[in-house]
C-alpha cells in the first residue's frame, strides 16, 4: 500500500507535532509512505520526503498550484492512498483521498462572533474563502476524519450531505506525555503558584486573557505566575493580536509573565512538571493536543467551556466561562484550596489518557481506514 501525506500546511502547532509523530509511527511500522512538506519542515526521522514551496506563495496562487501542479504529482506517483492531512485536499483527485480536518473556528459561530471581527477584512475573507474549499475538499474525498465528535457536528452544520461520510478518530499522545505515577511536584512550591500555557500563538488562543487573571490573583494575594510558549514579536505581527500583546506586555512589566517563545518538544515533558497548573483558554480547538499532554502527565488542567474542550478532557479539567479572566481567577482558586479536587483532576486524567488517547491508537484507526480504502476503492 503506497501513502501520500500531504503535510504542505505543517508550519506551526499541534499539525507541526502531528506530523513529526506520524513521520516516526509510520517509519517504525516500515509504511510505504511519502510526505509532502515545506522546505523549512525539520525532518527528525528517516522516512521519505518530497519539498515543495507551496507555503511561500499567496493563498489564490496556491490554490490554484495545489489542484494543477500538485494534482500531477499525485498522479505521477499513483499512491493507493492520499492522506490530505490539514483541512485541504484536490478536488475530484485522480486517486482514493482522505481528508482530515482540524480546523474548527471556520465552522465555529462562537469564534465567528468573537474573533473573526477583529480580524481584517482581508483576513475575513480568505477565511471565508478556506471554509468553502475546506468543504469542497470533503466532498471530494471518500472519508473524512475529524478528531472530535464537536468538530463533525460544527462540519454536518454547514454541509448536512457530508455526515455520512466523516468519521471520528480522536489524537494521542506519545509515551512521553503518559505517566500514571502519582504527581510527584509540591504545590504552590516556594510560595508562587506556576501556571503554564502550551500554544502557538493565534487571536483565539486568548493568552491575554490568563495574564489579566494572573494580575487578579496576584492583587488577591495568591502569588502566581504565568509562563508560556509564544514571544511578543509573533504576537505583535498577527492580525487580531494588539489586545493580547498589550495584556502580556502589562504582564511581563509586573514580572508576572515569562513568554519562552517556541519550546522544542523533546522539552515539553519536563515544561509540564515543573508547573502547577495548565491553562488552556482558546476559544477555538478541533482537539488540544496540550490538553492530553497535560492530562498524560498528571497537572491539574483549567480550560475555556468550549464543546471540544469538555470531549477531550471530561471530568479531568475545571471549565470557565470563555471571556471571563475573573472566573478563570475563581478556578485558579478553586484549585488552590483543594487538594482533594487536584488529586481528583490528576487521577482522571491519567487514566483517561491511558483508556482514549494513546497516539499508536489512533494510527492503528488511521491505517485501518487506509486498507479499507485499498479494499473497496
Amino acid at each position: 500500500m503506497k501513502v501520500i501525506v500531504n503535510a504542505l500546511s505543517a508550519k506551526t502547532g499541534g499539525i507541526v507535532t502531528y506530523t513529526h509523530n506520524l513521520m516516526r509511527s509510520f517509519a517504525e511500522r516500515n509504511v510505504d509512505a511519502v510526505f509532502a512538506i515545506s522546505p523549512d519542515f525539520p525532518v527528525e526521522v528517516d522516512v521519505p520526503v518530497m519539498r515543495l514551496a507551496a507555503d511561500r506563495m499567496s493563498p489564490v496562487r496556491r490554490v490554484l498550484w495545489e489542484q494543477t501542479v500538485w494534482r500531477r504529482i499525485v498522479a505521477r506517483y499513483k499512491p493507493d492512498v492520499l492522506y490530505s492531512s490539514a483541512n485541504f485536499g484536490l478536488l475530484f483527485p485522480p486517486v482514493p483521498q482522505i481528508l482530515l480536518v482540524r480546523e474548527g473556528g471556520l465552522f465555529d459561530p462562537f469564534y465567528l462572533t468573537n474573533v473573526a471581527p477583529a480580524l481584517r477584512v482581508r483576513t475575513i475573507f480568505q477565511r471565508m474563502a478556506r471554509r468553502k474549499l475546506i468543504i469542497a475538499s470533503a466532498r471530494s474525498s471518500l472519508i473524512v476524519l475529524t478528531p472530535t465528535n464537536a468538530v463533525k457536528g460544527l462540519l454536518v452544520s454547514h454541509a448536512t450531505d457530508l455526515e455520512g461520510r466523516i468519521d471520528k478518530n480522536q489524537y494521542g499522545t506519545i509515551s512521553e506525555f503518559s505517566n500514571t505515577s502519582p504527581r510527584s511536584r509540591q504545590w504552590s512550591k516556594d510560595g508562587i503558584l506556576q501556571l503554564l500555557y502550551v500554544s502557538a500563538y493565534y487571536p483565539h488562543k486568548q493568552p491575554g486573557l490568563v495574564s489579566e487573571a494572573v494580575a487578579d490573583l496576584n492583587e488577591q494575594g495568591i502569588a502566581c505566575h504565568l509562563t508560556l510558549t509564544m514571544d511578543l514579536d509573533g504576537i505583535s505581527e498577527t492580525p487580531g493580536g494588539d489586545k493580547d500583546h498589550f495584556l502580556l506586555t502589562k504582564g511581563i512589566e509586573r514580572g508576572q509573565v515569562t513568554m519562552l517563545g517556541q519550546a522544542p518538544y523533546q522539552e515539553l515533558p519536563e515544561m509540564y512538571k515543573n508547573h502547577d497548573v495548565f491553562i488552556f483558554p482558546s476559544l477555538s480547538e478541533t482537539f488540544g493536543h496540550p490538553l492530553a499532554e497535560a492530562m498524560g502527565l498528571g497537572i491539574p488542567i483549567i480550560a475555556s467551556d468550549t464543546p471540544v474542550h469538555r470531549e477531550v478532557c471530561k471530568d479531568a479539567a475545571l471549565f470557565f466561562s470563555s471571556l471571563s479572566p475573573s472566573d478563570l481567577a475563581r478556578r485558579v482558586r478553586n484549585l488552590d484550596e483543594n487538594e482533594t479536587l487536584r488529586n481528583l483532576l490528576t487521577k482522571n486524567g491519567q487514566k483517561y489518557v491511558s483508556n482514549n488517547f494513546m497516539w499508536e491508537s489512533h494510527v492503528d484507526r488511521l491505517l485501518c481506514v487506509f486498507t479499507e480504502i485499498t479494499k473497496n476503492p
